[in-house]
Formats: C-alpha cells, sequence, structure tokens
C-alpha cells in the first residue's frame, strides 16, 4: 500500500465522495425538508384552524372552542388566537419562560389579522423568526365565519418549529450514521477491487521502471482486456525493439573498441567542449607511459599535461585540420587533429591521430648517413682508380716502372671496392635473415683454437704476437653456428691487426660465465677514444675521420648483427693508448634446450 499511488488515490477518492455526499445529502436535506415538514405541519393545522373559526362566535360551539384555545399548548404545541379589527378576543396563554413574547405576537397575529382580510384568501401561511425566542414560528392564518354586518375575524395558529427542526436534526444524524456505515462496508470491497485494477498496471510499472534502469528482460501481463491489454502489449513490444536496439549499439560499441584498440597509433576523440569520448591504450605507449600509469590516469589529464588540448580547440575553431610534430622525452610524435563536423557543418568534436615517428626519423636519418658513407666510400677509390686511368690512358706514363705501379695500384682500389660491396651485400644479407642460420651445440674452445691456428702466421706477419689463454680448457657447448662464430672472430681479429703497432700482441681469451661462456680479442693497440667508443659497431665508421685508414668500415658492423641475428652480445672496452677488448657472450647449450622445453 506504501508505493500503490493509484490505489491510495482511489481509495481517498472513495472517502472523499462519501463524505461530500454525506454532507452535500444533508444540506440540501435541510433546505428541502424544512419546507416539505412546513406544509405538512400546516396541513395538520388547518382543519383544527377551519374548525374553531365556524365555531368560536357560535354559542353552541363557543366554550368547546374557548376551552381548546386555552389548552391549545398543552395538546397541539401551538398557540391560537382569534382576533377581529377590534382587537385579540381570545388566545393561548404562553408559557411563563416566553412571557416577553406577548406583545411581539400581539403584532405579528394583528398584522396577520389585516394581511388575511386585505387579500380575501382562505387560509395564508408564513413564518417569523423570534431571535428573542431562539425559535422559529409557523403562522397559519384562517378567516372566521360571523355573521353579516359583524367585522371580519381571523383565527391564528402560531406553531414552534423547534419540535420540527428536531425531528430533521434526527433525521440529519440517521443519515450521517447510515453513510459513515456505508463507507466502512464499502471500504473493503472497494480496496478490493482497486488492487485488481491496479495490479496489472502496478505490472505496467514495474516493467518501465526496468526499462528505466537497463533491464529489457521483464514482460508484463498482457491477459488483461480492454485498455490495459493493449498498453502491456505496447510496453513488451518497446521492451523488445529497445533491446534489440541497445545490443546493436553495445555491440557496435565493441567492435569501435575493438577497431581503435587494434589500431598502431593512438587514437583521442573529444566532443564539442574539449572532454575525451574515446581513445585506446596505445595512446600512453606513443608518450613512453607503461600500462600501470594508465592506470592511474586518464586521457583527458594526459592531454593537459602534454599541452595538446589547445591543438583539439584550434581543430575545432577553425573547422580545418591540424598536422603538427611535437618532441616528448626524445620522442618524435606526429600530430594529426581533424574536427568531426555534422551534416550542418556544425563542429561535434575532433579525433586526433598521435603516431611515434622517432625510429621513421632515426631511420630516415641513418639511410641519410647510409647514402652518404656509402657515397663517400664507393667515391674515394673511384677517385683513385680515375686519377690513376686517365695518366695511363692519354699515354703520360711512359716508364714501364710508373706504369707498373699505376697497374698495381688500380689493383689494390679495385680489391678494395670489391671488399666494400661485398661487405655491403653481407651486411645487408644478415640483416634481411635472408638466410636462416642453423644454431646446435658448438665447442667454443675448439672453435677458438682453429681461428688462433689459421691466424698465427697471418699475425706474425704484421710483426705481432697472437696469444691464446683457456682454450685447453674443457668449456660446456655453446648454442650456436660455428661458420658465425669464427666469422665474428675473425673480423675481431683483423680489427685488432689493423691497429696494433708492430711488437704489440693479440690475445685470445675463453672464459666460463654465469650466463654463457665468454670469447674475448684483446689487443695493445691505440685503443679507443671515449666519444668514439659508443660508434665503433656503426657501418662506416672511423676513428680516421678522413677515412684513410685500410678497411671498409663495415667489420664491426657484421660482427655486431650476426651477434645480434645469433642472440650473442658483443660489447667493447678500451683506454686510449693501451687497447681495446671486445667480448663476445654466448649463451649454454643446456640452457636453451632446457628454456625450449619448459615454454613447450
Amino acid at each position: 500500500m506504501k508505493n500503490r499511488f493509484l490505489v491510495r488515490r482511489i481509495f481517498l477518492l472513495l472517502i472523499a465522495a462519501l463524505i461530500l455526499w454525506t454532507v452535500l445529502t444533508a444540506i440540501f436535506y435541510s433546505f428541502v425538508a424544512n419546507p416539505v415538514f412546513n406544509r405538512i405541519k400546516a396541513r395538520e393545522l388547518l382543519p383544527r384552524a377551519n374548525l374553531i373559526s365556524k365555531n368560536v362566535f357560535n354559542e353552541n360551539g363557543l366554550t368547546f372552542c374557548v376551552d381548546l384555545i386555552q389548552h391549545s399548548d398543552q395538546l397541539f404545541g401551538s398557540w391560537i388566537y382569534v382576533v377581529d379589527d377590534d382587537g385579540i378576543h381570545y388566545h393561548t396563554p404562553l408559557p411563563e419562560s416566553l412571557g416577553g413574547l406577548a406583545d411581539d405576537l400581539d403584532k405579528i397575529v394583528q398584522k396577520e389579522h389585516r394581511q388575511l382580510t386585505g387579500r380575501g384568501e382562505s387560509h395564508h401561511l408564513s413564518y417569523i423568526n423570534l431571535p428573542v425566542a431562539n425559535d422559529r414560528f409557523l403562522i397559519l392564518s384562517v378567516p372566521v365565519s360571523r355573521q353579516e354586518g359583524a367585522p371580519a375575524a381571523t383565527t391564528v395558529f402560531v406553531q414552534p418549529m423547534k419540535e420540527v427542526g428536531a425531528g430533521i436534526q434526527s433525521l440529519n444524524f440517521a443519515l450521517l450514521t447510515s453513510s459513515l456505515i456505508v463507507l466502512v462496508i464499502m471500504v473493503i470491497p472497494v480496496l478490493i477491487a482497486a488492487f485488481r485494477i491496479v495490479q496489472p498496471i502496478e505490472s505496467i510499472r514495474s516493467v518501465a521502471m526496468a526499462m528505466s534502469q537497463g533491464d529489457f528482460s521483464r514482460r508484463a501481463d498482457e491477459s488483461q482486456e480492454g485498455e490495459i491489454g493493449d498498453l502491456a502489449q505496447t510496453f513488451n513490444k518497446m521492451a523488445e525493439d529497445l533491446s534489440e536496439s541497445f545490443q546493436q549499439l553495445r555491440d557496435q560499441a565493441v567492435r569501435l573498441k575493438q577497431i581503435i584498440d587494434g589500431i598502431g597509433e593512438g587514437i583521442v576523440a573529444v566532443n564539442r567542449k574539449g572532454a575525451v569520448t574515446q581513445y585506446n591504450d596505445r595512446i600512453y605507449s606513443v608518450f613512453g607511459l607503461d600500462r600501470h600509469y594508465a592506470g592511474r590516469s586518464d586521457p583527458d589529464l594526459l592531454l593537459q599535461e602534454s599541452r595538446i588540448d589547445h591543438f583539439f580547440s584550434q581543430a575545432m575553431d577553425s573547422k580545418k585540420t591540424v598536422t603538427c610534430v611535437i618532441a616528448k622525452d626524445h620522442r618524435q610524435i606526429q600530430i594529426v587533429i581533424t574536427p568531426l563536423m555534422s551534416e550542418q557543418q556544425q563542429v561535434n568534436g575532433a579525433v586526433g591521430l598521435f603516431r611515434d615517428i622517432t625510429q621513421a626519423e632515426r631511420l630516415e636519418q641513418t639511410r641519410r648517413e647510409y647514402v652518404a658513407n656509402v657515397s663517400h666510400e664507393l667515391r674515394t677509390p673511384l677517385t683513385a682508380m680515375r686519377g690513376l686511368l686517365e695518366p695511363l690512358t692519354e699515354g703520360m706514363v711512359t716508364s714501364e716502372e710508373d706504369q707498373k705501379r699505376y697497374h698495381n695500384i688500380l689493383l689494390r682500389e679495385t680489391l678494395r671496392l670489391s671488399r666494400l660491396i661485398n661487405d655491403m651485400l653481407e651486411l645487408s644479407r644478415i640483416q634481411a635473415d635472408a638466410t636462416p642460420v642453423e644454431q646446435e651445440a658448438v665447442s667454443l674452445t675448439n672453435v677458438a683454437r682453429d681461428v688462433a691456428n689459421n691466424f698465427e702466421g697471418v699475425v706474425q706477419g704484421h710483426g705481432l704476437s697472437l696469444l691464446t689463454e683457456g682454450i685447453d680448457r674443457d668449456t660446456p657447448p655453446v648454442w650456436g653456428n660455428a661458420d658465425r662464430i669464427e666469422q665474428i672472430l675473425v673480423i675481431l681479429i683483423d680489427n685488432a691487426i689493423k691497429f696494433t703497432p708492430e711488437g704489440g700482441s693479440i690475445t685470445i681469451r675463453v672464459t666460463r660465465g654465469y650466463n654463457g661462456a665468454e670469447i674475448a680479442v684483446e689487443d695493445t693497440g691505440v685503443g679507443i677514444d671515449d666519444e668514439d667508443i659508443d660508434h665503433v659497431f656503426d657501418r662506416f665508421y672511423k676513428e680516421d675521420k678522413a677515412h684513410q685508414e685500410p678497411g671498409t668500415g663495415l667489420g664491426l658492423s657484421i660482427a655486431r648483427e650476426i651477434s645480434h641475428q645469433l642472440g650473442y652480445e658483443l660489447t667493447v672496452s678500451s683506454v686510449k693508448g693501451e687497447g681495446s677488448t671486445f667480448r663476445l657472450i654466448i649463451p649454454y647449450a643446456d640452457q636453451v634446450v632446457h628454456a625450449d622445453d619448459h615454454e613447450n
């Protein structure tokens, strides 16, 4: 009953209707009953008044009429007056409590006599209120029959209406009492009927409340007849349509979210006020933020802290696409913000595309440097060859000894150009993984021993000594490719020969480490400057800035690429004027095999 508003309303309307009906009935009954009861009382008094009028001046009936007049108050509760032009002849004595009304009643009676005589009516009925008596009186006047020549006389009945009023009040009380009894009796069936009427409406209301909270599975009772049944069917149909529409919207939102999350660039969409409505998590990685930051922050704060929100405002205000590149923590981020326009060309928001172009910029810079280095490295031997070929072609070199020297130089530059091209092809092939490398368990000491034996004569030919350490001890097999490891060692030893003056030494050292076996190539050469040590593995990089040293500058780059391809670690340490040490760390075979078995 607490939440059944309609039931309460029907119940209150019923009570109000019954109360109003009772009050209005009592009021109208009072207005209608008074004249009716007065007329009844008048018809009751009229025969008595006619009887007195006929006999009051008759000798045979005078005594009777006088007695009747004297005792009328006790007999009928009314007062009788017989009056003519000369005054009042007979009247009923008033009670002592109403003795003060005698003069007023005398005047009223004489006035009634004059009015009846003037009208010539058979009787006259009137009413008068006397505040002194606190009562209302009925006045009935009837003309008296007298002999001709006698003055006209009138019999006047004065009837107090207190008795009639008491009767009317009793009837009103009975009416009110019966109305209250009817009200009490009607409450139960009315409540039952109201509940039955409201129950299907309550069912529809519960369905509407569930729909407002997003639950479209509830259904109203369609078994009712008439308008309520039609309303229930309409609500059920609307619930089905809304459920299908919302499901389609949810599916579209999920698909849109998946599409946005699947894009490699960061995406942020804002509304007209600049608040973020859609975004993907990629936006955080573009700015170099981890996923933990994403859980503690929101894209609105990110846009404000990065001061990118004004780009969105600029795009929406100008209704044009805004493109720019910003630097953020050593990152180059390209921003493309496009306003979202409605059919009426009104701006509804904007969408921003954020792309980390740092790597692309680095690749472009590397490409430019690579092209420049390749051009420089190719130009050097070609320029030398051209400088030698032109004198030979023009016959300027006539001495056979000079011609032989020129031919030797041309051969050397041709071989240098050939080595440069071969190294470039080798580096490109390694970087492209064009030839997959098969790896297996390899004895690092055997590889180091073979390389030392092969290069011992070459090293001594340059006036250097080749030393070895640890190649005679048993070392656990490493996971790799013997040919590639030998290729790396050859590059490192060749590099050490170039930068170690005569009398120096080159040491090949094999040691066991925690994460893998280590093979190092150490020389006692000129060393590497601190400013150059981070660039020794760059392509075409030479400590000799004029590129006058022998070699292509690609050897160490090839060694680094091979080590990355095989999963090795190649590092360098050096002291200027004392020498350099290149270390190659190779994982043990059993560690790699156990790790693969664990993953499988």
